[in-house]
């Protein structure tokens, strides 16, 4: 089934609730750069599947939190969530406007699922105003979404747990945010045609 939502108000089963994956990771940098924590912090960064911020020599909080967007670290994540804590990124979800957001667990581990649904997915994604979290997404290059919006600046974040999930949010032109949620996963290039749809609608 696939649920969207954008954050001008339209949406399609957008308060559906479904495993957040890699998205939880917007939430947690947000909650970093919000928290006055010195970027600069050196940090250990213990090796974890699909992740490179253990192979940096000296890897800083900074880092980790630049990575966790760009590169959906979950190495790096998972130092984020330890040096800030879950309730501190709850709190960020929901003063983002989100109300069925939650991190549950860290990266990869055993527990229950993060969770998420599109409606907030958009809503808080349209809410972040920080530069260096849109900075980190629009480094991100794993979705096709800008491929169908040529031309246009689209910073997005995709999140699979395949074949679960797959997701995709962008904000895009810096005012328009939609989420494109699939459980279980779509294509991902299906996801992201729904999400340029979307775009279009809005653009016409």
């Amino acid at each position: 089934m696939i649920t969207w939502a954008a954050s001008d108000g339209r949406e399609e089963g957008g308060d559906r609730v479904v495993p957040a994956a890699s998205t939880i990771k917007l939430f947690v940098a947000s909650a970093f750069w919000r928290s006055g924590v010195d970027p600069a912090e050196p940090v250990a960064v213990p090796a974890v599947p699909w992740s490179v911020a253990d192979a940096l020599s000296s890897p800083t909080l900074g880092d980790c939190a630049l990575l966790a967007v760009a590169f959906s670290d979950n190495a790096a994540t998972n130092v984020l969530l330890d040096r800030l804590g879950f309730d501190a990124v709850n709190a960020e979800a929901r003063r983002l406007g989100c109300e069925r957001t939650e991190v549950r667990r860290a990266m990869l581990a055993e527990g229950p699922e993060n969770v998420t649904c599109a409606r907030d997915l958009a809503r808080g994604l349209a809410a972040i105003d920080d530069e260096r979290v849109l900075d980190a997404l629009a480094r991100a290059h794993d979705s096709e979404l800008p491929l169908l919006l040529d031309g246009r600046d689209v910073r997005v974040k995709t999140g699979e747990l395949w074949p679960r999930v797959y997701h995709e949010v962008a904000l895009v032109d810096r005012e328009l945010a939609v989420a494109v949620c699939s459980a279980p996963a779509a294509r991902p290039g299906e996801v992201a045609a729904v999400a340029a749809s979307l775009i279009r609608v809005k653009s016409s």
